[in-house]
């Protein structure tokens, strides 16, 4: 009987990291296909800048494919990887795009697990700025709470139902991730 709860919760522990594994998985292509949307824009507008891009995305694919390997990354770890994101975009949206960041020096070592920030912050710019003619604001906090660690992407975009655009498959999974790790906490 004991052996038998022990194999079962191995095989437990398997499925939940195979699942793990398998969102992880998703979300590099959903990060590749939004960049490389953005770098298309440019080709035509401004070919030194799409240039300048692909090398930036490149930087970017890299840090972010060392991350990924791992459960959990350094939340400045992902800052950066967000902040390499947003200097991508920044080509393309330029004045359009204005962010700020609020994340206390104290939290940058806290785990938080990778690709996180950088799916809301995608979905914020994507989504939130994007649509507006005037461009918009994004702002991006991180803060500790009585229970954990809370991390707040704003945007000044007006979300309405049944009008989004894309899948949602970034959010989705991203909401999924969270639940495996963390549960219901």
């Amino acid at each position: 009987s004991r052996r038998e709860e022990i194999r079962n919760l191995r095989l437990e522990t398997a499925s939940r990291d195979n699942q793990l594994n398998t969102l992880r998985a998703q979300m590099n292509p959903h990060f590749m296909f939004n960049a490389l949307n953005g770098i298309r824009g440019l080709v035509d507008e401004d070919p030194d800048k799409a240039k300048r891009a692909i090398t930036q995305l490149s930087a970017i694919l890299r840090n972010a494919m060392a991350t990924v390997r791992r459960d959990v990354v350094p939340l400045g770890e992902e800052i950066d990887i967000v902040k390499a994101y947003l200097e991508l975009e920044h080509m393309r949206y330029e004045d359009r795009l204005r962010h700020t960041f609020d994340v206390p020096a104290e939290l940058e070592r806290e785990q938080v697990p990778p690709m996180l920030l950088q799916t809301l912050v995608e979905n914020a710019v994507r989504h939130g700025i994007a649509p507006l003619v005037g461009g918009g604001d994004l702002h991006i906090l991180a803060r500790r709470t009585a229970t954990g660690l809370q991390l707040v992407v704003r945007n000044s975009g007006h979300f309405t139902p049944g009008r989004a655009r894309g899948s949602g498959i970034g959010l989705e999974n991203t909401r999924r991730r969270l639940a495996m790790i963390y549960g219901g906490q």
